[in-house]
């Protein structure tokens, strides 16, 4: 089946609450941020993982969400700015913090790109049970 991807429009109607819309690059996401980021998730998306144009819409929505966030980040950090993997803890003088992330995550360098935000999270939660094969054992025999 054919999908349509959704628009700028459909992704701000999508995220009202998400991301602060305006006209300003300082301190609002514009227009062309979304564009951009709609393409970047178009280049990784498959819609295989949708079974309407509800779902694909949704997935398509949190991976383009997962990417904006991402590009935000680096535009902000400029030249200077350097990638940083997942980290598993993190300590400060004498607070520390650990995570626990499954090796699966670990072991798949997309899985652990899409782990950097909140929406690739999301994206990846949704996914992840369309990507395990199912297994199914059927008593049976054949004939001679």
């Amino acid at each position: 089946m054919a999908y349509t991807y959704p628009t700028v429009n459909d992704f701000k109607n999508y995220f009202v609450r998400d991301f602060p819309y305006g006209a300003d690059p300082a301190t609002s996401i514009l227009d062309s941020d979304i564009s951009k980021a709609q393409g970047e998730a178009n280049f990784n998306f498959s819609s295989a993982f949708a079974t309407s144009q509800e779902n694909f819409s949704m997935l398509f929505n949190y991976l383009t969400a997962h990417y904006l966030v991402m590009d935000i980040r680096a535009s902000s950090q400029g030249i200077s700015g350097t990638y940083s993997w997942l980290e598993s803890s993190k300590s400060v003088g004498s607070v520390s913090q650990s995570f626990s992330i499954p090796q699966r995550i670990l072991d798949n360098p997309e899985y652990s790109y899409l782990s950097k935000t909140n929406y690739g999270a999301k994206y990846l939660s949704l996914i992840l049970p369309r990507l395990s094969g199912q297994i199914f054992n059927v008593c049976g025999r054949t004939n001679p």
